[in-house]
């Protein structure tokens, strides 16, 4: 007999890959139908949930003062969608606005649901379950790689283009939130060699294939917040959060030494793009980060609750770096961070919610990763996700970096078991 926690993991682990399917199911197809096909395992696990709530007609009071920080910033996130609409953006229709916010809120939920059905499951480990799923998500698309499936997304000729996911660049973001959560398998040689070789194995495929996508901001994060866990660093590291508040801005400060740091012999090797136009402009994204930059000091309309999902293109702050990427349509374009697009969509309001967001989640897993639980891989992917939300789209709306952030935020939405007054 299968137990409903069995059913629920089920479902959970094959959410990622059939995400990423419905990724490449929607560009081939429609948009509409391939967030359907994405949502449809987390749906399921949150419709299984209220069918047997609504039977066993007992819910407790579980969920913590997180759960409700979260729901501000998907409330904040789906008021966006609905701007837009207002707003006559192109291709916002009213069908992929609705799908959008499920595709905001399943997964999450979801996460919370499969956190819940575990709780009595002393074994239970949460970490490697989405390990799991997402391991499951990068070996589909290396073997659609490998087998010759292009990608029907964002893409470069002569690089490692994934085809069941987003854009090509997700794919390096999720080789780097795996590939540090699996650091933490790398133990015990003695007692277990040939796992510890496997597992080294799968570390130099997603090394190897991270190199080949060639994301250079990807890449750097990586090696550094790898160096930090190998070495034991980042027991002894203070401030981390805080640094990580002014990536964006050190960045474009540090433009320069970024290109000298590339221009040497082992990373032009390696990573082959580095022309210095190319790296101090971060192939052309400071123009994006400038404009908007401009526009939270000298125009500010919408900078308090925003301007809608696409709100760049409602200001017409992009104009310009479309004809100058000879984009025909400035609303084709995002901001290439999750930052500005929060910033310009959602305003200071959804900015700090996020901001919170990442600060309790660090607080927790760094808390994990000093005391040695189950949990403490996750530091290691929430890490890297704490400075990638800044220079890329990845953590935002319909990407899947937002599911996996707000699946990772799941476990500290439901109160521990020793604080419940009802068993739900």
């Amino acid at each position: 007999m299968i137990r409903k926690s069995q059913l629920v993991n089920a479902l959970f682990l094959v959410g990622f890959p059939v995400f990423g399917y419905g990724s490449y199911y929607g560009l081939k197809n429609s948009i509409s139908k391939g967030m359907i096909v994405s949502v449809a395992p987390f749906a399921a696990i949150v419709l299984f949930y209220l069918i047997d709530a609504l039977y066993r007609q007992r819910v407790g009071n579980l969920l913590t003062r997180t759960w409700w920080l979260c729901m501000a910033y998907m409330a904040s996130l789906v008021v966006s969608m609905f701007v837009a609409l207002g707003h006559g953006i192109p291709g916002v229709q009213s069908g992929n606005v609705l799908l959008s916010c499920l595709i905001f809120l399943m997964p999450f939920t979801a996460a919370i649901v499969v956190n819940f059905y575990n709780r009595e499951n002393a074994d239970f480990n949460f970490s490697r379950l989405l390990f799991l799923g997402l391991g499951a998500l990068l070996a589909i698309n290396i073997l659609g790689f490998l087998a010759g499936v292009q990608s029907a997304g964002h893409s470069f000729e002569g690089r490692a283009n994934f085809p069941y996911i987003r854009g090509i660049y997700t794919g390096a973001h999720v080789l780097a939130v795996f590939a540090l959560m699996l650091l933490f398998k790398l133990r015990d040689f003695g007692r277990r060699p040939v796992a510890y070789m496997l597992y080294l194995v799968v570390l130099l495929i997603c090394i190897v294939f991270m190199l080949k996508i060639n994301s250079r901001l990807s890449f750097m994060i990586f090696l550094m917040l790898a160096g930090f866990f190998v070495t034991k660093a980042m027991k002894a590291i203070r401030g981390l959060y805080t640094i990580s508040l002014f990536t964006l801005p050190l960045l474009l400060s540090f433009s320069l030494l970024v290109y000298q740091v590339l221009s040497t012999p082992v990373f032009a090797s390696i990573l082959e793009r580095v022309s210095k136009e190319d790296v101090t402009t971060f192939n052309g994204r400071s123009y994006i980060w400038l404009s908007i930059g401009d526009w939270a000091v000298s125009d500010r309309t919408g900078l308090l609750f925003g301007n809608g999902f696409k709100g760049h293109y409602y200001l017409h702050l992009l104009d310009g770096v479309a004809v100058l990427w000879n984009e025909p349509h400035a609303y084709n374009l995002h901001s290439h961070s999750t930052f500005t697009e929060v910033a310009v969509a959602q305003g200071i309001v959804g900015v700090v919610l996020l901001y919170m967001i990442f600060w309790r989640g660090f607080k927790h897993y760094r808390k994990q990763y000093l005391e040695g639980t189950s949990q403490a891989p996750l530091f290691a992917g929430f890490a890297y996700l704490l400075f990638i939300w800044q220079l890329d789209i990845f953590c935002y709306g319909v990407d899947i970096g937002h599911s996996i952030l707000f699946a990772m935020m799941a476990p500290l939405c439901l109160k521990p078991k020793s604080a419940l007054t009802n068993d739900a």
